[in-house]
């Protein structure tokens, strides 16, 4: 079954994350994704390497496979004239321009958005870049470290008083490439009723930005920041996570502590909690919050966290386990909504991948080919364009493909 991008020819100059993952994210909608790369290719394809890593499995690296599943990808010298105009050529049969390089880097190769939509009025031009378009940073380099550190997530995860958290790599790139993703498809439809294309730009700092919306509106309308919290100095020690006897923790939230507190004094068995006149309102469980969380702490390192999720559901609790990564991974609810998808690798068998965020009734996201192989499709792209085999033997005489 087609995906809801069917049809929709995407062209990538991308490398590294946070584009990469833009147009995987438009092939697992069912877009025909084409990557465009030098004879070195995406610097992610050694990825391992740089950071001195190895992923167990022959061939790629699981980094780039992630990014670049359901695309090709061909080779093209876009400095030498040849290669710039099998690129216009693709431009010219394109819906999507896609690309994270730096925002004057295109422009300095002749193939900025004014040139683009200029030879192709529809076209979308996407640029995922790291601070955006305008202001004195925008030419500025960024990476997914630079756009966390900048946009306050790392001032905004962690306890209050502790250092700038260690955000695991790549989630600002992953949250990125989604936001382009989604202006992409917004543009589209615009399309759809104008009949013109158009700029899209997203940013990594925008959209840590907007992904914190409701943490930076705090600053934003009241002038001051939404404080970190303390585990141990909870506002709301019924919105908190607590180690349970076998060393694995658990999350309670509550959003309506004083309409749930007679369901947790049940759930932990300590009835006479819920008339002390310390705990007995939401103002009184802060200002005892200590005392509180101390209780909670001693409870729940009584019995095993499964043990304390049955229970904590009996009385109509809100709760969840706080789960590794590996339990994540095979989380049945994850696996039920495709969250993670097992699929047939051509070289490395049957393997789980990150799924789809979204879930659509008729028109399906799917896992449709593994990321290619440098240049793999670079005859099958000029042939659909075209060229002849004799053409395409003198390209690569010349240098101007692999």
């Amino acid at each position: 079954m087609a995906g809801p991008l069917s049809g929709i020819k995407v062209i990538e100059i991308t490398n590294f994350q946070q584009g990469p993952v833009a147009g995987m994210r438009l092939g697992d909608l069912g877009a025909d994704v084409i990557k465009i790369e030098t004879k070195t290719g995406d610097p992610a394809r050694d990825f391992m390497r740089i950071i001195g890593a190895e992923s167990g499995l022959k061939g790629h690296n699981y980094y780039f496979e992630h990014n670049n599943r359901n695309k090709k990808s061909i080779v093209l010298d876009l400095k030498k004239a040849r290669g710039k105009e099998i690129f216009f050529k693709l431009i010219d049969t394109a819906d999507v321009f896609l690309t994270n390089m730096s925002i004057d880097a295109p422009i300095k190769m002749g193939i900025g958005p004014k040139v683009l939509l200029k030879r192709n009025p529809r076209l979308i031009y996407a640029h995922a870049s790291g601070w955006g378009r305008h202001g004195t940073d925008a030419n500025y380099l960024s990476f997914d470290y630079t756009g966390i550190a900048r946009s306050g997530l790392m001032m905004t995860c962690g306890e209050r008083g502790s250092p700038p958290a260690q955000i695991i790599p790549g989630v600002g790139d992953e949250i990125g490439g989604l936001m382009c993703a989604w202006g992409v498809t917004a543009a589209l439809y615009t399309r759809e009723k104008t009949g013109k294309g158009q700029l899209v730009d997203t940013s990594l700092m925008g959209s840590i930005i907007g992904a914190l919306g409701l943490i930076m509106a705090a600053p934003a309308i009241l002038g001051q920041e939404f404080q970190r919290g303390k585990r141990d100095e909870a506002g709301n020690p019924l919105y908190s996570h607590y180690q349970c006897q076998d060393g694995k923790w658990l999350a309670i939230a509550h959003l309506q502590p004083d309409k749930y507190w007679p369901n947790v004094c049940r759930a932990i068995d300590l009835p006479d909690l819920k008339d002390d006149p310390r705990f007995g309102s939401i103002e009184s469980r802060c200002t005892h919050s200590k005392e509180l969380v101390a209780i909670l702490d001693a409870k729940f390192a009584t019995k095993p966290r499964d043990e304390w999720l049955k229970i904590l559901k009996e009385s109509n609790c809100i709760c969840t386990p706080v789960q590794s990564q590996s339990e994540v991974c095979n989380d049945p609810q994850a696996l039920a909504n495709k969250y993670f998808i097992n699929v047939e690798h051509p070289e490395w068998g049957e393997i789980k991948m990150v799924g789809f965020p979204w879930d659509f009734s008729e028109t399906p996201a799917a896992w449709g080919k593994k990321a290619p192989e440098l240049g793999e499709h670079t005859d099958e792209v000029l042939l659909g364009l075209g060229y002849d085999q004799n053409e395409i033997a003198e390209l690569k005489r010349e240098g101007i493909t692999n």
